[in-house]
Order: structure tokens, then sequence, then C-alpha cells
């Protein structure tokens, strides 16, 4: 396929970069090439040669290296949740919790220090879209939208009689019912259980699933700047730490270069 060099897609350029970085072409000379692509077509934007610029939402390339958060696959995610006992309380409690890790990409601390006030559900109760509202790092707020199964989880949740009612409660409560969240060694503790419950053998941590809801964000399509600004973070340079691109998409990206 004849790709035009003055006019191309953002996934040309991101497949011919991965067309380079499989044929051993070294971390430098790439980043090099992502600079050049970058200057070539700001410029060529600026004179009004072309409408878009391709290379603007280009991920920052870093280095590779032992990677422990790895992104898990719907499947896997889906029967991690499965696994919940839902007709008790915490089994309920825990699938809404690992579900607003993987569906929002929440940070740990984030879902952790969340109060039954900063869910609405009647933000568009027909639609089953309900807004929450995150504390992030550095004092920062930011909302998103629950929505479908996400919502439905979290309605069935806080309509437990055993969960926190009044506004100012923390959402996920330990056992005891004292207004303190579950602690953080608890949730990666009952993670690592119901993984290993469900058979599955890939390891599954909280930041495993905000690395997975990043990927699977880009994978459908979604641009790194929502992406950056779902999941809180300062700059797309940071985002791009969390997403992995497949190797089915490493195949897409190469069907599209032209090899001579």
């Amino acid at each position: 396929m004849f790709i035009d060099p003055i006019c191309p897609e953002t996934g040309d350029l991101i497949g011919w970069i991965t067309h380079l970085k499989a044929s051993g072409t070294g971390f430098s000379r790439l980043q090099t090439y992502q600079i050049a692509l970058k200057s070539f077509f700001t410029f060529v934007s600026k004179m009004g040669i072309i409408q878009h610029n391709p290379a603007q939402h280009l991920m920052f390339i870093r280095k590779e290296k032992s990677d422990l958060n790895q992104p898990v696959s719907e499947e896997t995610a889906f029967a991690l949740l499965d696994g919940f006992d839902r007709t008790t309380w915490m089994g309920l409690r825990d699938y809404t919790l690992v579900s607003m890790l993987w569906a929002l990409g929440l940070r740990l601390s984030e879902c952790l220090s969340l109060k039954v006030g900063d869910f609405d559900p009647a933000y568009d109760r027909s639609q089953r879209i309900g807004a929450l509202r995150v504390h992030g790092k550095g004092s920062k707020q930011r909302t998103l939208f629950v929505v479908d199964k996400l919502y439905d989880a979290l309605t069935e949740y806080l309509s437990h009689p055993e969960s926190p009612q009044k506004k100012s409660d923390v959402l996920f409560q330990n056992k005891w019912h004292n207004g303190k969240p579950v602690s953080k060694d608890r949730v990666r503790r009952m993670i690592k259980q119901a993984a290993k419950d469900a058979g599955l053998t890939e390891r599954i941590t909280p930041h495993v699933l905000r690395h997975t809801f990043a990927t699977q964000m880009y994978e459908r399509g979604v641009p790194a700047e929502a992406i950056s600004r779902i999941m809180g973070h300062d700059s797309i340079e940071e985002t791009s730490l969390y997403i992995h691109v497949s190797g089915e998409m490493k195949k897409e990206a190469l069907k599209k270069i032209r090899i001579p």
C-alpha cells in the first residue's frame, strides 16, 4: 500500500516506527526519527500545506525494559470479576472496587479515597450515566462518567443495606464498618487470591488494571490526550508509559507499510 509522504495518517507513522523498531533500529535513532517527523509535519502544517498534523499525537518512545505491568485481556478481566461472590456484601464491594479500577483506570489511592457523595447517580439516570468526582494527586480533581454495567454495579452496591449511606462516608469501607477504607494491602491480596481462584496465571494488580485501561482505550481509538485527562496525568508522555501496543495492533500497523 502506497503512503503519501506529505499527507499520511497518524497510524501510518506509528506503523513505520513500529517497523523500524521490529527491524532492530536503536532507541536513540528512533527518538531522532520521531523528533524529525514532529518537526517536519509541524512546519508543513503551519505553512498551510496540510490541514492536520499527523505527528501531533505520536506517543513518546521509551526504552524497552522488563515490565511487570503488562496489561491483561478483556477476557481475563471478565474472568477475574466473575469470580467474586456478589451475594455477600464483601463480595459485592470487592467486585465493584475492582470494576472501577479496571473500567475507569483509577489509581488505587484514588479509589480508596472516594466518598459516597462523590458519585452522582442522577446525572442521567434514564441512560444509566452517573458522574464521579475523583480526587487525584496534588489535590487535583476530575470528573469521570460511570456508565452501563459499571453504573449498575455501583448503584447496586450502594443500595445494599450494609453499604455506607452518608455522603461523607468512605465508599469502600473495611469489613468492620468503622468508617475506614479497605487497606491497599488488602485490595492487592484480594485481587491476587481472586485471580488464583479463577485459574488465571497472569500477574494482576491494581496498577496492572490501570495499564490495562490505558492500553484498551488507545486500541479502541481514544485520543491520547483524552486518555491522559481521564487518568489524571499532567502530560501525554506520562500516559505513554501506561500504553502497551498489542501484537495484533502491531500487525495491523505493519499491513499499512509498503516495504520495497
